[in-house]
């Protein structure tokens, strides 16, 4: 289910995409911005994070697509996706340091906000981001996304 944008295609992530996923998440600048990922992060983490990606999306709890440019959508730039519990859902995505501050993130979670809202059972989207992920956090302001609180979250690349 490949979605377009003006700039980028959204598709499902491939095992052609391992070998980037493991170089982008491996930089301590994207590793330290992620709750979730193990540090370092290899190939073979990737290879079971694209698994478990598409086995997310196959079930239907979850959708996960890659980021890519439209004249280039083999080029994984990132991940963007979101997560179903009940009547809510999780939002979150990574863009590799070279596709920053361009709004490429931006294109692509508006995009992702959109599909998660053609599911009639969904009334609420979350996203989070650390504190001091300031591009993030006016992201999520310039999306619509009010402040909520804050929370403790471990962080392997941080070591806390």
């Amino acid at each position: 289910m490949p979605l377009s944008t003006r700039r980028l295609i959204l598709r499902e992530p491939v095992f052609g995409d391992v070998s980037r996923i493991a170089r982008y998440l491996a930089e301590p600048a994207v590793a330290r911005m992620l709750a979730s990922i193990p540090s370092p992060f290899t190939e073979a983490h990737a290879s079971v994070l694209v698994g478990d990606l598409l086995t997310s999306n196959e079930r239907g709890d979850a959708l996960a697509l890659a980021i890519a440019r439209r004249r280039d959508p083999g080029t994984l730039m990132g991940l963007i996706s979101f997560s179903k519990s009940g009547s809510m859902a999780e939002i979150g995505w990574w863009l590799g340091p070279r596709y920053w501050g361009r709004g490429f993130a931006s294109e692509a979670a508006a995009t992702m906000i959109d599909v998660a809202f053609c599911d009639v059972s969904l009334d609420r989207l979350s996203a989070g981001a650390f504190a001091d992920n300031t591009a993030s956090l006016r992201m999520q302001t310039r999306l619509g996304f009010r402040s909520a609180g804050q929370s403790q979250r471990f962080c392997v690349a941080r070591g806390h």
